[in-house]
């Protein structure tokens, strides 16, 4: 029986000594791979999404085999692999390893763009938080596709230009419209002027331009208001908001006019009323404009009685 309880003592210790074994043997099997079997062993973990061990494996051929005409390539894919798992900081500095080192490489262009691409992904996706990396992936996306035209991924860089210029332009447009919602038209009219100047390939650019007139009315700025709904609906005429610009026109139209009356200036009251009547003349607001004319004639004809007596 005490015979029995050894050989299994014995038979456990073995299956110990064995497994430790077999870990060791790994090690030092990787250990005694050349560049090639490296990488190759690599970048299999790599397209089967097993990026700790891709890591691992292409580090182990990227900083012991540094000569090897094969580096390059596995620099390339041990920066792809901490992209896959999500580490973008890691992976901007690997891509930027490539491109320092291995000017020459086939894969400079790919990582000059990827280091771009890290910056973007490692940018809040909600255009309300920081997006000072932003800014850098702009920065790089832009030299990108100036200095590589032609390059198979200019077009991807374009594409990630241009998301990454929409998501400043809304946080800029989402700050006008804040402003607007608490009254501050004059820092309204500011942010929506940065999203008309820098951002005019966006989406954005004519939602700020319509904005930007809405602030002017409500200012009681009411030419330039008019002015800018009239462009408005001349540069954007299919947009959704194009048939609400020419409303507005018009109403800023005829306020301008009864502004000058309610002011007391019946001379300038009674140009703009006629002008507002000469350009809108089936509009329902005609009928105002004629009471407020009327009006001005009436005032204009006491006043000569007035002066009259007196003389």
């Amino acid at each position: 029986m005490r015979a029995c309880r050894i050989s299994y003592y014995g038979m456990a210790l073995a299956l110990v000594f064995a497994m430790l074994a077999g870990g060791c043997g790994g090690s030092k099997s990787l250990s005694r791979m050349t560049a090639r079997e490296l990488f190759e062993e690599g970048r299999t973990a790599y397209e089967k999404e097993k990026y700790f061990k891709a890591i691992e494996i292409l580090e182990s051929c990227v900083y012991n085999y540094p000569g090897e005409t094969i580096v390059d390539t596995a620099q390339y894919y041990l920066a792809l692999a901490y992209f896959g798992n999500g580490d973008y900081e890691v992976a901007q500095v690997e891509f930027n390893r490539l491109a320092l080192n291995y000017p020459a490489s086939v894969y400079f262009e790919n990582a000059i763009f990827m280091r771009a691409v890290c910056h973007f992904e490692g940018t809040p996706s909600h255009y309300g938080l920081d997006q000072a990396e932003l800014q850098t992936a702009i920065k790089e996306f832009e030299d990108f596709t100036i200095d590589f035209p032609e390059s198979d991924v200019a077009e991807d860089a374009r594409k990630y230009l241009l998301v990454a210029r929409t998501r400043l332009a809304r946080k800029c447009y989402e700050s006008g419209v804040m402003y607007d919602r608490i009254g501050a038209y004059e820092a309204a009219r500011i942010y929506f002027q940065r999203v008309i100047d820098d951002y005019t390939d966006t989406e954005f650019a004519p939602l700020a331009t319509y904005q930007y007139a809405c602030m002017d009315f409500k200012l009681e700025e009411f030419d330039a208001a008019r002015g800018k709904f009239e462009d408005f609906f001349a540069v954007f005429p299919d947009h959704e908001l194009a048939t609400q610009a020419v409303e507005k026109a018009v109403v800023a139209a005829f306020k301008s006019g009864e502004a000058a009356f309610k002011s007391g200036d019946y001379t300038l009251a009674q140009q703009k009323l006629e002008l507002f009547k000469r350009d809108f003349p089936n509009n329902e607001l005609t009928e105002k404009a004629d009471y407020y004319l009327d009006k001005i004639t009436s005032a204009t004809a006491d006043s000569v009685q007035v002066e009259n007596a007196s003389s």
